[in-house]
């Protein structure tokens, strides 16, 4: 492992894979609707397809919530901040369409939002995404 950086997990929350139909979308006025990847009681990350043209000349709404779904299961307006956005350029596409991932950090939840986005988790999620070395639990 020479020049390889040891890293130090500085999540407050255990990440969970999202069960296949789990969703997120972007709220208001926005296109911005896709699969979660992986999600916590901090923030989710999610896949989606960039429908936005070149040419747009329409007025820019700030996004404000997000949205999330499942079968049976909705939970609704989490505030957030934008942790990261970017292209994926790793997928084989056939299309011209653009598949972007996006980060979220949750903000400033009410004790009904963290109740809820608890309840999402317990019935939306299938494994825990990276465990930990034994060296960093406490």
């Amino acid at each position: 492992m020479v020049g390889r950086k040891r890293t130090i997990e500085r999540r407050k929350h255990k990440r969970y894979k999202a069960v296949e139909g789990a969703y997120a979308a972007i709220s208001p006025n926005s296109h911005k609707l896709g699969q979660i990847i992986d999600i916590s009681m901090g923030g989710l990350s999610f896949k989606y397809i960039d429908t936005k043209n070149g040419d747009e000349d329409g007025e820019i709404q700030p996004e404000k919530t997000v949205f999330l779904s499942s079968m049976g299961y909705y939970v609704g307006d989490l505030p957030f901040n934008v942790v990261s956005d970017y292209e994926v350029t790793n997928v084989p596409s056939f299309s011209s369409m653009k598949v972007r991932k996006r980060h979220i950090q949750f903000t400033d939840l009410s004790f009904k939002q963290l109740f809820d986005l608890d309840y999402y988790l317990r019935n939306n999620v299938s494994e825990q995404v990276e465990k930990l070395p034994d060296q960093y639990k406490s």
